[in-house]
């Protein structure tokens, strides 16, 4: 798939859902992220004929918790599952470290060699970023009210994801492990 697909695979249904929020209203917005993330859901499978287990887990929360929003005409539950989300993504993470195999090395492991250690301890920081998020998200929810939860979600979220993953770089670079070169010593 190529990185523009991926992009909008990626992020158009957030982008529909914001769109649709301030065009049309909460109700409308919910519908068209479910019908947006399926589509993105149908075109990712077409074009690496697999689902990512995050992609996946997401669309099908959006699915049911926007479906219930849908049908009970209440948003808290479209709130609820970024919570619930990012709790389960914490939980899974966790899950990973107490077997030992860090999860995040096999989400990302064919873009950084790092050591054992250092798997363990950026995804401690990512199980943190992860309750913070789902603490934050019922947080702006119930303080600030539902058009500040959806800029919050659209582009705070992303924003602060950007810098949580920027702010991980230095690390990852600090302990990435060079490749030995075929014939070498290493």
């Amino acid at each position: 798939m190529n990185s523009k697909v991926k992009a909008a695979v990626d992020y158009g249904p957030l982008l529909i859902f914001f769109a649709a929020f301030y065009t049309l209203g909460i109700m409308p917005a919910t519908a068209a992220i479910i019908g947006a993330t399926i589509i993105a859901l149908a075109v990712s499978y077409y074009f690496e004929r697999k689902l990512a287990p995050m992609p996946l887990i997401s669309g099908i929360l959006i699915t049911v918790f926007g479906g219930i929003t849908l049908f009970l005409n209440d948003p808290i539950y479209l709130v609820l599952k970024s919570s619930i989300f990012y709790t389960l993504a914490a939980t899974a993470l966790g899950v990973g470290l107490y077997l030992d195999k860090p999860f995040l090395k096999f989400v990302f492991g064919h873009a950084f060699k790092l050591p054992h250690h250092a798997w363990r301890i950026l995804t401690w920081r990512w199980i943190a970023l992860f309750l913070v998020l789902a603490g934050g998200n019922m947080i702006v929810w119930q303080t600030f009210g539902l058009e500040v939860w959806v800029n919050f979600k659209v582009i705070g979220i992303m924003a602060i994801l950007f810098l949580f993953t920027m702010a991980q770089m230095p690390f990852i670079m600090r302990h990435q492990e060079e490749e030995a070169s075929p014939g070498s010593d290493n």
